[in-house]
């Protein structure tokens, strides 16, 4: 195919199990760079949480782009020009914990502000997990809420798996079509402005660089990853995705731990 951009989701995608990038796959990556495509890294996590990977693939050298907070911000990885940006108003934010609070819910609740994951205990359910995950500090504050005082692009909410499971439908019913919320993870509930998707950011970053969809491969494992799939010209799942993106993929890979971007990008591009 005529390959213009490669976007890649971390965790589970480009990441393995381990959390690094594999020899092969950096390689690959690399040789697609130098044959004139560009990368976007697309990804849930908050934008310091995508700059090891970008290293790794050397944007430095090839320049690139990061897509985070499932697309509610994008920007260029040189000059960090911002391409898109849309967030949540701090009324809207604060209006969100208040519910979390007053109808007992109890999720522990974490936002972000420069390198820091904002949270009330640092030792909070997930707390630590989130700032090492994205390579950030925790930054504990006397009230969230408080420091909402400026519009977010995302806010986190964690809570035991099974808890999670049984309250999430209950829980975004009041937000429908003011909020996009969703389970990133079992144990995470993701709030964003409504419309957020990594499709539709994925759509403005082609429309800036001025290429065409079909000249889009994606790749992807879970459920935020389902419309940049079926958007990219060439969609692919990872062998170890769920089986609702497999049904939409366009390819199978093998997993994440077996190369498996790597051998798709020999497949169809390299």
């Amino acid at each position: 195919m005529d390959c213009r951009l490669i976007a890649l989701d971390l965790d589970g995608t480009l990441n393995n199990s381990k959390g690094i990038v594999t020899p092969q796959t950096k390689q690959a990556l690399i040789r697609a760079q130098e044959k004139g495509a560009k990368i976007v890294l697309a990804s849930g996590r908050p934008l310091p949480g995508l700059y090891q990977n970008a290293r790794d693939l050397e944007f430095d050298r090839f320049d690139g782009y990061l897509l985070c907070f499932n697309g509610a911000n994008v920007r260029t990885w040189k000059d960090r020009t911002t391409i898109y940006d849309q967030t949540i108003s701090a009324r809207m934010a604060q209006m969100i914990y208040d519910y979390n609070i007053r109808n007992d819910y109890n999720m522990v609740i974490m936002s972000y502000e420069g390198d820091d994951v904002l949270a009330e205990n640092p030792g909070g359910y997930r707390v630590q997990e989130e700032a090492a995950l994205n390579h950030m500090n925790v930054r504990t504050v006397p009230s969230v809420r408080d420091t909402l005082c400026h519009p977010v692009n995302k806010l986190l909410f964690a809570a035991q798996p099974d808890y999670l499971a049984d309250i999430e439908m209950e829980f975004k019913k009041p937000f429908v079509g003011q909020l996009s919320i969703y389970r990133s993870a079992p144990f995470y509930l993701e709030v964003m402005t409504t419309g957020i998707d990594k499709a539709r950011s994925l759509n403005r970053l082609v429309k800036y660089m001025g290429i065409d969809r079909k000249q889009v491969m994606a790749f992807g494992d879970g459920y935020n990853d389902l419309s940049m799939i079926e958007y990219a010209g060439v969609g692919v799942a990872m062998g170890n995705a769920v089986e609702e993106l497999k049904k939409k993929a366009d390819a199978i890979t093998a997993t994440n731990d077996e190369d498996g971007i790597a051998l798709a990008l020999e497949e169809y591009f390299l």
